[in-house]
């Protein structure tokens, strides 16, 4: 099983998991404990909520931005695409299933270069599987040549399918001559 280079890399899991998530996991013990004080407090209640309130609200965009992430993860099992969903896997047989391309500018992530490419995977009856070929959690870097020519020979062995042959290009001169 091949494991594709997008989303967020393993370093920076670390870094969310083993820095960030503790001093938020700080932050709101402490903010809670201020914010329950003053909510049952019979003098000014009302200041509770100016803590408890943003607090929750930045629980929610960092549970949001993990969930995101945890689930832009991609494998190769020969022709099948496995992705990773909170619960479990989805898998997308690529013999048989619609591969396309598109380009679109990545939303939830810190890229401004623009739009990117990606793979579009849509099997009859479960929502398309979209991979980027160039990353945008990666500083848009592409796809290493050999999971880009995997995928190529996953969705067409033989590289006849328009797909594959541009990702088999892509593998085999991802500088496309320059250098």
């Amino acid at each position: 099983m091949i494991r594709l280079d997008v989303g967020m890399p393993g370093v920076m899991w670390g870094v969310w998991l083993g820095c960030l998530v503790p001093v938020i996991a700080l932050v709101n013990l402490l903010f809670g404990a201020l914010g329950w004080m003053f909510l049952t407090s019979s003098e000014v209640p009302g200041v509770g909520l100016v803590f408890l309130v943003p607090m929750l609200l930045i629980d929610v965009l960092v549970v949001g931005t993990l969930a995101v992430q945890y689930r832009a993860a991609y494998w190769l099992d020969g022709r099948v695409l496995v992705r990773r969903l909170m619960f479990g896997r989805r898998t997308y047989d690529l013999a048989a299933a619609h591969v396309g391309a598109e380009t679109a500018r990545p939303v939830w992530t810190n890229w401004r270069g623009g739009v990117l490419p990606r793979l579009v995977v849509q099997v009859p009856g479960t929502a398309p599987a979209r991979v980027w070929l160039r990353d945008p959690s990666r500083g848009g870097a592409l796809l290493p040549p050999g999971q880009l020519a995997a995928l190529a020979r996953a969705i067409d062995p033989d590289l006849r399918h328009p797909v594959a042959v541009r990702l088999w290009e892509l593998a085999s001169d991802p500088l496309r001559g320059a250098v």
